[in-house]
């Protein structure tokens, strides 16, 4: 068994109720246990064409299997939500970015763990960090709370959507 804190994020038609369905679609893959699941954050997009703000969160799971098998298994769930690649950061239904493993890495063409950007984007690190163990990741020498300390200019907001092991629901708590 692996450990992966996986990236969530959507921006079409209802995204909160495609990340639901992400996370529901995880759970139930038989080879993988989802472990935890962030609070729901609401961004800007960062690069690609004018599009509707993000919704993101990050998850870790538990894989018996590969980082390439995960990432087959994710484009699956993706797939089966209407995912479209028609331009590089352009708005979709449902992304799930495999953004780090403990004791696992991939620099192939089609994976990259740890995922090149996490260092750069706020609304990756900011739910990463809500997640067991987060804290003890470092990467070039940095933590994750330094990294996130130097994105600072980055505007995110935590969301009243939380998941509740079943479904994403709105709560009073922020």
């Amino acid at each position: 068994m692996i450990l992966v804190y996986l990236g969530l994020g959507s921006n079409l038609g209802r995204p909160v109720q495609y990340l639901a369905t992400g996370l529901q679609a995880l759970q139930n893959l038989t080879n993988a246990s989802l472990i935890a699941v962030s609070g729901i954050y609401r961004t800007k997009p960062v690069g690609g064409p004018d599009q509707d703000d993000y919704f993101n969160l990050a998850a870790l799971v538990s894989y018996s299997g590969t980082l390439e098998q995960l990432l087959n298994d994710c484009q699956a769930i993706e797939h089966s939500n209407q995912r479209v690649r028609n331009e590089r950061w352009g708005p979709r239904t449902l992304d799930i970015d495999l953004l780090y493993s403990p004791h696992e890495v991939s620099d192939t063409t089609s994976l990259q763990v740890p995922h090149p950007r996490l260092t750069e984007r706020l609304f990756v690190l900011a739910p990463l960090l809500e997640l067991p163990e987060a804290d003890t990741i470092s990467i070039n020498d940095k933590t994750l709370y330094e990294w996130a300390a130097l994105q600072h200019t980055q505007q995110i907001q935590l969301t009243h959507h939380q998941w509740n092991g079943a479904d994403i629901v709105e709560s009073n708590k922020i």
